[in-house]
């Protein structure tokens, strides 16, 4: 031990600690009487009640304290070693902090502890002078000469202004009372003295701070003046203070300084250098960590010099400020990297707005379980080549260790099916990328209007010719007839007239009553059909779209006994046209459409027990169509051609001749089936081209233009409820 130091060493028991400060005090006095005593403390965390028990033994003075009630950690570091009037400054500021204060009660001897509201009222008040108190809350009553009293509590409402403070002014006695902290209250007395010597000249001033924090300004004229004190060796008069809760200060000066503080106050308030620098949170979420310190220590920055940014693709902040403002940053992270890890889980509630919750859970349960989402270990360092950039007027820098990741177990993730909610419970920092990713994946996907045009196109054409003679004759008082027949309906040759003329077609008949009979029937039948049916159906991107016209046929089904036979509904069967398009929405204003159509139709009448022939034609594929435009995307044509010739054998096969002994029928037809789609893009956020398309469609079909809102708002009228 270097002679004049004493080492003191406070862990273990406060008794422990009480016996190694009084042996070590007392063997540097006999050995060194002049030497300044310095103490020492061994550790940063110790109990406040420790140090209580400390001072107690090196200063001989009795001490009444609940030592449960000041039960409090407190980190001590005691550098190169303080004296021991500054180790009781500092235990008395320590109690303060943690609400108590060491007082001297009227008629007491000794010191007590008491909680910090209380102490104004248990005080006693100092009847010499402060200095030689040795409690650390002390209780004065200063009596003013020159200034009132009013004007003085006025002003040192700004000095002493901290919790358990006490100003009160007495008017009628021109004395002020005041109670805190003995640095507080020393310090308010030299401000009331100095007030009090020239009250005509003294002048409080209030002066705007443009870029420097008032404290951090206060405390450089302080210095300033305390310099030209020693330089010059006259002290000023005047002061400078900061008033508590805006951007200003206060001059309290006589009249001939004021326009010295002014001068000197806009000198020193200037813009201050700045540097960037990395700050990489681990505890809480880059969010939260971003917000307080935006809070605590931006609040009222100058925004020419302060800039904070969220890097969320490496989870740091990157801080652009002045010196002093890193300095609180560093305090604040400090603050909050000494929370433990688990110290702190949040519990989030994420909505989810365009998407089912239940795809969103589980792609995210997906990641989780493939281990997608960080685990733990050390987060490499970012080399200072990739640093960014200095701003104007400032350098480039780092802070805080690398960032620690934090394990995807941690997080659990549950949903909330009737608000489509996810919530979720874990660390800030995994929350807050929780979030950014559901909001990624959560975004508005765009509809698709999809229209069809089926169109059915029908030619036939069939010509059917007859010629049917009959003849009678006689031959020896026989009768015979010779007669080809085709179905033409030709009268019977010994008919005494020409039947009526039924059918249709052209008929030409030839009657020789009792001799012979003839008909020719001549008929040709054109069809020309056209069929259009337009659906038209909204389905989201990735989702699929049916678009059907069927028509269903019953059949009968037929059950027959030895004594019976019933008949009953044997089944529908279904035949019609049927579509299914599912878009998907790729670059370009293009859509990439998986579809498939089925013609499908009756190719005859049911049968007992069995349905009706039905014939299918079926087309599926995949193809790229631009957004808008109408394309062809099947297409189906059937012909059909046929010839029949019914004739009486020999003669029908004569050239010329044959045609009076023959019938003729030929038949074409051809069916052609057309599907154009028509797939167009919705995009906008607020459906406005919905509504448009609407409107244009409620128009044809004549409904009210406020039906639904689509082209107005109906008005709403209030209704009274009995």
């Amino acid at each position: 031990m270097r002679p004049g130091r004493c080492l003191l060493f406070v862990r273990g028991t406060a008794c422990r600690a009480a016996v190694a400060a009084v042996a070590c005090a007392l063997a540097v006095r006999a050995s060194h009487p002049s030497a300044q005593e310095l103490w020492h403390v061994s550790e940063e965390r110790v109990q406040l009640a420790d140090l209580l028990d400390v001072c107690v033994s090196s200063f001989g003075f009795s001490l009444d304290y609940d030592r449960e009630a000041v039960r409090a950690e407190v980190t001590v570091r005691s550098g190169p070693g303080v004296t021991p009037e500054a180790f009781w400054r500092m235990t008395n500021r320590l109690l303060a902090e943690h609400e108590f204060a060491c007082v001297q009660a009227a008629g007491e001897d000794g010191l007590a502890i008491v909680a910090l509201a209380e102490a104004a009222s248990v005080a006693r008040v100092e009847t010499g002078a402060i200095d030689e108190a040795r409690a650390g809350y002390v209780k004065v009553l200063h009596t003013l000469t020159h200034a009132k009293a009013d004007e003085v509590g006025d002003v040192l409402r700004h000095v002493l202004a901290g919790e358990g403070s006490l100003i009160q002014s007495i008017p009628t006695a021109r004395q002020v009372l005041l109670a805190g902290l003995k640095p507080q209250v020393a310090e308010a007395l030299a401000v009331a003295k100095r007030i009090d010597l020239a009250r005509a000249r003294v002048v409080v001033e209030e002066v705007v701070v443009l870029h420097l924090p008032p404290p951090v300004l206060v405390g450089i004229l302080e210095r300033v003046g305390q310099a030209m004190a020693k330089v010059s060796g006259v002290p000023m008069r005047g002061t400078v203070l900061s008033a508590p809760g805006s951007d200003a200060v206060l001059i309290v000066a006589p009249m001939d300084e004021v326009a010295y503080w002014r001068e000197t106050i806009e000198e020193f308030d200037r813009v201050p250098p700045v540097t960037t620098r990395e700050y990489s949170p681990t505890r809480f979420g880059l969010d939260e960590t971003a917000g307080l310190i935006e809070d605590v220590v931006g609040g009222g920055a100058d925004r020419a010099t302060w800039r904070l940014v969220r890097d969320s693709l490496t989870g740091t902040i990157l801080l652009t400020a002045a010196q002093f403002q890193h300095d609180e940053v560093a305090r604040l992270l400090e603050r909050l990297e000494s929370t433990p890890l688990d110290a702190h889980r949040a519990v989030r509630s994420f909505p989810v707005r365009y998407r089912d919750v239940d795809q969103v859970l589980e792609l995210l349960e997906g990641l989780i379980g493939e281990g997608s989402i960080p685990t733990l270990g050390e987060a490499p360092e970012t080399p200072e080549n990739e640093l960014p950039p200095a701003t104007p007027g400032g350098t480039r820098g780092t802070g805080g260790p690398a960032t620690p990741r934090i394990a995807a177990k941690e997080v659990h993730i549950s949903k909330d099916t009737g608000t489509n909610r996810l919530l979720a419970i874990g660390p800030p920092r995994l929350l807050d990328e929780l979030g950014r990713l559901i909001e990624s994946l959560d975004v508005q996907q765009p509809q698709v209007l999809v229209e069809a045009l089926i169109v059915t196109l029908s030619e036939g054409q069939s010509r059917d010719v007859a010629v049917e003679l009959q003849k009678l004759t006689g031959v020896g008082g026989s009768l015979g007839r010779v007669a080809s027949l085709f179905g033409a309906g030709s009268a019977p040759a010994g008919a005494g007239a020409l039947p009526p003329a039924s059918g249709i077609g052209l008929e030409a008949a030839v009657l020789d009553p009792g001799g012979f009979s003839g008909v020719l029937r001549a008929l040709e039948a054109v069809n020309d059909g056209r069929a259009l049916t337009i659906p038209k159906v909204l389905v989201n991107n990735h989702e699929t779209a049916n678009l059907d016209s069927v028509l269903q046929t019953p059949y009968a089904s037929t059950n027959a006994s030895n004594t019976v036979a019933t008949t009953s509904f044997g089944g529908t069967l279904d035949a019609g046209t049927t579509i299914s398009v599912t878009p998907q929405i790729t670059d370009g204003d293009q859509l990439l459409i998986d579809y498939t159509i089925s013609l499908s139709s009756f190719t005859g009448a049911a049968s007992d027990n069995l349905p009706p022939p039905r014939q299918e034609n079926r087309l599926a594929s995949i193809a790229t169509v631009p957004d808008g435009y109408t394309v062809v995307v099947g297409g189906l044509e059937i012909e059909q051609a046929g010839d029949s010739e019914s004739r009486v054998p020999i003669l029908g096969s004569l050239p010329l001749i044959g045609h009076l002994f023959k019938s003729q029928s030929s038949s074409t037809s051809k069916s052609r089936f057309f599907v154009f789609l028509r797939c167009s893009v919705l995009r906008n956020t607020r459906f406005a081209d919905l509504r448009h398309l609407s409107r244009r469609a409620m128009s044809r079909a004549d409904v009210p233009p406020d039906f639904a809102g689509v082209a107005g708002v109906p008005e709403v009228l209030p209704q009274v409820i009995r």
